[in-house]
């Protein structure tokens, strides 16, 4: 501005760039921040840091009770991926129940590190909203976006978008997964049980065309009712 060069970015910026704090007053003040649970910036003005500014988002109200319901759900690990510095990441962590944290991470580091997890043996489920998490929803085995909130890059990638802005959505959704997934293998079963008795029942001569025909529409009618479970309120429960 005005010839005079206006740097606003992380110590690794400004040392980039020459730009020294000599008293490292600008340095402290951001690792208090930093400490708090803020995104420190310092501020260059030509070679001299002028300022820090400290910016933060709020953590949404549910957020703990979302990991909470998570870990109620048998998930086995909830891991935190950020750009975020690790005093930053460790103070949102604090407030949400999150054991693993990995911070100050590129885009390409998250991706590395969910192929990680998967090496390990894990089944990931990825979650974001911004463009940085783009690769990582790929390759995770569920990318989930955050719908409402998130970039249009994010939620074309994931797997499942959660089209309102409420994380609760994520247990939800994981937990009538689950449900239906037991619903079908008890259709299935139903299924192959009834074809099975029918078959065993031709050639034992006992079966006629109609008992046959009364027995499948019957057994019809039973999964039609097993899945209709699934509508009643609160069946992800």
């Amino acid at each position: 501005m005005d010839d005079t060069r206006i740097l606003v970015g992380n110590a690794a910026l400004l040392t980039e760039y020459g730009i020294h704090d000599p008293h490292n007053r600008g340095t402290s003040y951001a690792e208090s921040l930093a400490a708090m649970g803020k995104t420190p910036m310092l501020v260059a003005i030509g070679d001299t840091v002028a300022g820090v500014i400290g910016m933060a988002d709020s953590v949404r109200d549910n957020s703990r009770y979302v990991v909470d319901a998570l870990h109620r759900l048998k998930i086995a690990s909830v891991v935190m991926l950020t750009g975020d510095a690790a005093s930053v990441a460790r103070a949102i962590a604090d407030q949400t129940n999150i054991g693993d944290i990995r911070a100050e991470l590129l885009p390409e580091e998250k991706l590395t590190a969910v192929e990680q997890l998967k090496a390990d043996g894990h089944v990931v489920a990825m979650v974001g909203d911004g463009v940085n998490d783009a690769p990582a929803l790929a390759i995770a085995d569920v990318g989930v976006a955050m719908g409402a909130a998130g970039s249009a890059v994010a939620v074309e990638t994931a797997d499942i978008a959660l089209m309102a802005d409420d994380l609760m959505g994520l247990p939800h959704a994981i937990a009538l997964a689950r449900r239906t997934r037991r619903v079908m293998r008890q259709n299935i079963t139903i299924a192959l049980a009834t074809v099975g008795i029918l078959f065993a029942g031709v050639f034992a001569g006992g079966v006629t065309m109609a008992i046959g025909m009364l027995v499948h529409e019957l057994s019809v009618l039973v999964v039609i009712a097993n899945a209709m479970r699934l509508l009643k309120p609160g069946a992800d429960a």
